[in-house]
C-alpha cells in the first residue's frame, strides 16, 4: 500500500502475525490460520497498482474507457488519426499520481502511422517488448459494437500471439476480458437514455454484438472471462469536472476488474476506481478474510490470549477500508471508531468466555460458538465500515450497519471455516 516500510500498517500486520506465532494452534488450525494471513498480506501489505493492458484498433475508445473508468482526462484522444503512439507501459494519471499501470497499446490492424511517434515497426512487436518487461494482470480487448461483424480476425490472433508470448516469458496465462464499446450508437440511435438496454431493440442488439464477439473468441480457442458491453460517453469542461455523463455499466467492469485481479492488485484498483460498487467489492473480500481469521482465534481455547489479536485485526480492517475509500486512519481512529459504533470487545468477550465455561462438557461444540461470536463481531465491524467510509451513512446508520452485519454473519460461516 501507499505506506512506507516500518509504517504504522505494517507494524500492525507484523503484530498481527508474531501473535499467531506465539499462539498454541493445533497443526491443522496453525495451517488455516497461516493461509489466511498469507492472503491479508498479499491484499495489503503487498499491493501494488494493477497492470492493465489495453488491446484494440484506433477509435475503439481505449483512452476514453479508462478516463471513464478512473474519472480523469488525462491521456489525449484522437477521433481521426491514431491517437497512441508506441505501446508503452504509463502511469496513469500521471508519473506524480501512480493509479494505474497501463499498457495504452498502439492501434492494432493501423493503415496509418499514429499522431505520437513509434520507434517500433509493428504494435505487436513493440507490445512483446513491452510485456515482456512487465506482465500484465489482464488485456481488455476493445471492440467498438458496431464493428463486431467487422474484420477483427487478424487483432485477435495477434492478441493470441501475445497471450503465448508472455506465457513463454513469464509462464502465465493473461486472462481476457472483451469490452464491446460506443454501445450508444447501436440502432435506435435516437435513443440515449440510461439504462441502454432499458429500450427492447437497443437490448437486442447489445446482446447479439456480445454474442458475435464470444463467437469470434471461441473459435481462436481464445477463454474470454467476459464479454462487458460498455458506453463510456463523458464530457468534461475546462476544469476538468464532469458536466454530461452517459457512462453505462462502466461500474460492472470496474468491479468485475476487481473481483478477477490478483489479491495484491485488488485494492488499489478499487481506491483508484470511480465506482462505489468496485470499492465495496473489495472491502467485502478484506471484511471476509479479516472474519475467517477471528472465527480461528474464536475456535481456540486460549482465554484472555485472544483480545489484542482480535482488537488489532479489527483495527486493521477499518484502517483498510478508509483506505479503499480515499482516507487515512491510524489504528487509534480505527479503535476510537470501533467504539463509537457500539462494538464492545468487553463485551464479546465476556459472552464468548462465559459460552466456554458453560460448554466444559461439549469443549468443541463452546469453542465453534465462540468463533461464531468472534467471526460476527469482526463481519458487522466492517459493515460499519462500508456504511461510514464508502457510504457515507451518519453514525446512526453506521451502528445499524454493525448490528445488521451481526445477524447476517452466519450466512457467511460456511464460506469462512472453508
Amino acid at each position: 500500500m501507499s505506506h512506507g516500510k516500518g509504517s504504522s500498517f505494517d507494524s500492525l500486520f507484523s503484530n498481527i502475525r508474531n501473535q499467531v506465532d506465539k499462539l498454541p494452534l493445533s497443526g491443522k488450525s496453525k495451517e488455516k490460520m497461516l493461509s489466511k494471513l498469507g492472503e491479508l498480506k498479499e491484499l495489503t501489505i503487498e499491493a501494488r497498482e494493477p497492470r492493465i493492458a489495453l488491446v484494440g484498433r484506433r477509435g475503439a475508445g481505449k483512452s476514453s474507457l479508462i478516463n471513464a473508468m478512473f474519472g480523469e482526462e488525462k491521456q489525449m484522444v484522437s477521433s481521426v488519426r491514431a491517437g497512441t503512439g508506441r505501446g508503452k507501459w504509463l502511469w496513469f494519471p500521471s508519473v506524480d499520481d501512480k493509479k494505474i499501470r497501463l499498457l495504452d497499446s498502439r492501434g492494432l490492424g493501423e493503415s496509418e502511422r499514429p499522431v505520437e511517434e513509434s520507434d517500433s515497426g509493428t504494435a505487436v512487436s513493440q507490445l512483446k517488448k513491452e510485456v515482456e518487461a512487465e506482465q500484465p494482470d489482464v488485456f481488455l480487448f476493445l471492440i467498438k459494437a458496431k464493428e463486431a461483424d467487422a474484420r477483427v480476425e487478424e487483432d485477435i490472433q495477434e492478441l493470441n500471439n501475445l497471450r503465448a508470448f508472455i506465457r513463454e516469458v513469464h509462464q502465465y496465462e493473461v486472462p481476457v476480458i472483451c469490452v464491446v464499446t460506443q454501445v450508444d450508437e447501436l440502432d435506435p440511435p435516437y435513443y440515449k437514455q440510461l439504462p441502454l438496454d432499458g429500450h427492447p431493440e437497443k437490448a437486442k442488439n447489445i446482446k447479439t454484438s456480445v454474442q458475435l464477439m464470444e463467437k469470434r473468441f471461441k473459435e481462436y480457442h481464445i477463454p474470454l472471462l467476459a464479454t462487458i458491453p460498455v458506453c463510456t460517453y463523458v464530457d468534461f469542461d475546462e476544469k476538468g469536472k464532469i458536466v454530461f455523463d452517459m457512462r453505462w455499466n462502466v461500474d460492472h467492469l470496474a468491479e468485475y476488474l476487481v473481483e478477477i485481479l490478483p489479491n495484491e492488485a485488488k485494492l488499489k484498483t478499487a481506491k483508484a476506481a470511480k465506482s462505489i460498487s468496485a470499492k465495496k467489492k473489495a472491502a467485502q473480500k478484506i471484511i471476509l478474510t479479516m472474519s475467517g481469521i477471528a472465527v480461528l482465534i474464536g475456535i481456540e481455547p486460549i482465554p484472555f490470549a485472544d483480545m489484542p489479536l482480535l482488537t488489532g485485526l479489527q483495527a486493521m480492517m477499518i484502517m483498510t477500508i478508509a483506505y479503499i475509500a480515499g482516507r487515512e486512519v491510524n489504528r487509534a481512529a480505527a479503535a476510537e471508531f470501533i467504539g463509537a459504533v457500539g462494538a464492545n470487545l468487553g463485551v464479546a468477550f465476556v459472552v464468548r468466555e462465559g459460552v466456554r465455561s458453560a460448554a466444559k462438557v461439549i469443549p468443541a461444540a463452546g469453542n465453534m460458538i465462540s468463533g461464531a461470536v468472534a467471526g460476527a463481531v469482526t463481519y458487522g465491524i466492517g459493515q460499519a465500515g462500508m456504511a461510514y467510509y464508502l457510504e457515507g451513512k451518519d453514525l446512526k446508520r453506521t451502528k445499524e450497519a454493525f448490528e445488521k452485519g451481526r445477524k447476517q454473519f452466519r450466512k457467511k460461516r460456511k464460506y469462512l471455516q472453508d
